[in-house]
């Protein structure tokens, strides 16, 4: 194929001298100008290009007090790309040398993610585990999920259990967590009805954040940060901005929301480092990307529970998330079907 053939340096050498042009080139007729081949070499090199995998980031740069919130475009050993959204929509672009750098808050290893393998299973679980630990952080919350499911789904004998407990500490909501303890049950050789243990929070607790609560609930850290204590305790005193604190709490603890007012807004690196990370959760579109379905189940431990013989939605692996366990291969920035 072409694309196996040609780079895009090799296309730019095409176009800027059209006498050197493959065979496949060459049958273009004659009558294409110089500008028709412009064209056609800059869609190619959009077309053959690699993805350029996007993870949120926060930046600490020496001498500045604000972070730079955004998207990491790419690195190199000298320079960082950030873009950071705008409130108007529009992109700013920062290129940053490493050496102005103080800290980059990011939490997965793309790296280790690409050297991941199905043919064992288990490697997958240890950096599941590893990125479980991480819980100020968002982003690798999400990500262990994923990984622990793929490692249940591929070993699920052996892994299935333990993974999906795994999961149940990681949940988003207390639905999401009945749903993966039901089916650790179903994986467990033993069905030790324990492991169906209803969740000490309440769905009233987590349910109806809208994206409102959300932008207040970061211009909150906003004023803390910026030692605007008054207007800040106002807004920590409006219901939606308590039901969204509470929704982030195991980001941001409420003792969190304390120990930044009796510190006047000084915020130590722990609790900057909190606080950053929830305003970069919190500037996303959505919460946590999941797709919502156009039906609803009843959760399998309370159908155990109360021995209920209403019709429920099958739940399996690849449903009980909105990850597909069977993208277990991590390339060029996206999960794919591994080739067999």
């Amino acid at each position: 194929m072409l694309r196996n053939k040609l780079g895009a340096t090799d296309i730019w050498s095409i176009v800027a001298t059209p006498r050197k042009l493959p065979w496949r080139w060459s049958k273009l007729p004659p009558a294409f100008t110089n500008q028709q081949r412009l064209v056609i070499g800059i869609t190619l090199l959009l077309v053959l290009s690699p993805a350029v995998p996007s993870w949120g980031v926060i930046v600490l740069l020496k001498n500045q007090d604000e972070p730079v919130r955004g998207t990491l475009v790419h690195e190199d050993g000298v320079h960082v790309e950030v873009h950071e959204s705008l409130p108007n929509g529009d992109i700013r672009k920062h290129v940053f040398p490493r050496v102005s750098i103080e800290d980059m808050i990011r939490a997965v290893d793309t790296e280790r993610l690409a050297a991941l393998n199905p043919d064992s299973p288990a490697d997958y679980r240890s950096y599941a585990e590893e990125l479980a630990g991480k819980t100020e952080d968002p982003e690798a919350r999400v990500a262990a999920i994923r990984l622990y499911l793929i490692a249940a789904y591929l070993q699920p004998n052996d892994l299935g259990r333990s993974c999906l407990l795994g999961m149940a500490g990681l949940a988003r909501s207390p639905e999401e967590e009945r749903a993966f303890r039901a089916m650790a049950f179903s994986l467990d050789p033993g069905h030790d009805t324990s492991l169906l243990k209803t969740p000490t929070a309440t769905v009233a607790e987590f349910a109806g954040i809208t994206d409102a609560d959300r932008a207040a609930l970061r211009t909150t850290l906003q004023l803390l940060r910026s030692g605007k204590l008054v207007e800040a305790r106002r807004f920590t005193q409006r219901p939606p901005v308590q039901a969204a604190a509470n929704y982030y709490s195991h980001i941001v603890a409420d003792s969190d929301y304390k120990e930044a007012f009796d510190l006047a807004g000084r915020l130590s690196p722990r609790l900057l480092r909190k606080f950053l990370t929830l305003e970069l959760l919190l500037s996303a579109a959505s919460t946590n990307g999941r797709n919502e379905e156009d039906e609803t189940y009843v959760p399998w431990s309370q159908l155990i529970a109360r021995d209920d013989t209403q019709p429920t939605t099958p739940q399996s692996l690849t449903t009980v998330t909105e990850f597909d366990p069977r993208q277990s291969t991590y390339r060029d920035g996206k999960w794919i079907v591994p080739e067999k």
